[in-house]
């Protein structure tokens, strides 16, 4: 249909136009038309980007002359209707005797936010034990590239566990990144190749989030601050007793770091992707249970500060928060409890703990609890 040939070209020359093309499709039309004794001719009604979802011009024409018997039919596909039901799992007596398997085994924070967003979720995934599809990878995925940053990061400040760090001793640190990062993707993505394409790119961003980092610690320690690594991917313990529960309750975890600044106990949650302050702030207690999207991340880095404080290795004063990748400029990202409008109080109090304690006792009651039933609930679409 197209032609490097200008219309007015064709027009002078006398060659074929798209007027001519028409004239032979009208042509060819009738000519089908002349001896048949039953035509069927369908047009779609939809209308998408290209068509409008009308009528040819032939079917208009055939109307319009008005010399064949024409009947016309609206055709559409049966589509039943469903109705969605929330999926409900009771909590039978295996199921509960499961409960208790895992409570002595331990809950983690990230199972339990996990309950909080979806029970019917924490029932897959802890009671039956089925996980979620771990595809193979062609391309680098996100929790992959923030495995790689942890350890990473890990293997860095490990020499330094215990001590005040440096600025000459961060920058040496520097000088590692490289081969540290390659050491940790190939030992995570299975020797998969990172030299092109998208993982090559991912490759570069896992080591540009290192030296960030590294870049902000170095900033610090230049504004005059001290920093102490205390812990590095620490595992977290305790044993807890709730009335009502015949038996104590584990809870378990993995610290990212703990570390003194300027002589204040810190505990650090890694974040490869974007954190803001107002994610990391309690405005009330009674939806810590409820509201997964804003609450999940207080929720975790309490429960690590409660482990902490609970096991005797960290005391007041204490703070605990999120460093985020994405949002490295924002620095340390403190969890924050608001004690007026417009007011947050940042340090970690024994109130706060107990008031947390308290939520945590009362979630895992319910997990508990035979007359609850595990209740699929509707799942907003997050955006990453």
């Amino acid at each position: 249909n197209n032609s490097f040939i200008p219309f007015d070209l064709k027009i002078e020359y006398g060659l074929p136009t798209y007027n001519d093309k028409d004239a032979i499709y009208t042509y060819h039309f009738y000519h089908l038309l002349q001896r048949a004794k039953n035509v069927y001719i369908i047009y779609n009604t939809e209308i998408d980007a290209l068509n409008g979802g009308e009528k040819s011009r032939f079917i208009q024409q055939l109307e319009t002359e008005n010399i064949h018997k024409i009947k016309h039919q609206i055709v559409s596909a049966d589509i039943p209707t469903y109705l969605n039901r929330l999926e409900v799992v009771p909590k039978t007596e295996t199921v509960h005797h499961k409960i208790i398997q895992l409570g002595q085994k331990g809950f983690s924070p990230s199972s339990l936010t996990n309950y909080i967003r979806n029970p019917l979720d924490f029932y897959y995934d802890k009671i039956l034990g089925i996980k979620a599809n771990h595809l193979v990878e062609e391309t680098v995925a996100a929790n992959t590239l923030g495995t790689i940053v942890h350890e990473t990061l890990e293997e860095l400040y490990t020499p330094l566990i215990g001590q005040l760090i440096s600025i000459k001793e961060v920058q040496t640190l520097k000088k590692h990144i490289n081969k540290t990062v390659l050491k940790h993707f190939e030992i995570v993505y299975k020797n998969g190749d990172v030299s092109t394409g998208k993982n090559l790119i991912i490759f570069e961003v896992a080591k540009r989030y290192v030296l960030n980092f590294l870049n902000h610690e170095i900033t610090q320690l230049e504004a005059g601050n001290t920093i102490k690594i205390i812990a590095l991917e620490d595992h977290e313990e305790v044993l807890i007793s709730i009335d009502g529960i015949n038996q104590t309750i584990k809870i378990k975890g993995m610290v990212d770091r703990v570390d003194e600044f300027n002589g204040q106990t810190r505990i650090i949650d890694y974040k490869t992707g974007k954190v803001t302050q107002d994610k990391v702030r309690v405005s009330s207690w009674d939806l810590i249970l409820t509201d997964f999207d804003k609450y999940s991340k207080p929720f975790q880095i309490l429960a690590y500060a409660y482990m902490r404080y609970k096991s005797g290795k960290s005391q007041f004063p204490l703070k605990a928060g999120i460093i985020s990748f994405k949002n490295l400029s924002e620095g340390f990202l403190p969890f924050q409890k608001r004690v007026s409008h417009g007011k947050y109080s940042q340090e970690i109090t024994m109130d706060i703990l107990v008031a947390f304690e308290s939520q945590l006792k009362q979630l895992i009651l319910e997990i508990y609890n035979k007359d609850i039933p595990f209740t699929e609930k509707e799942i907003k679409a997050l955006n990453f």
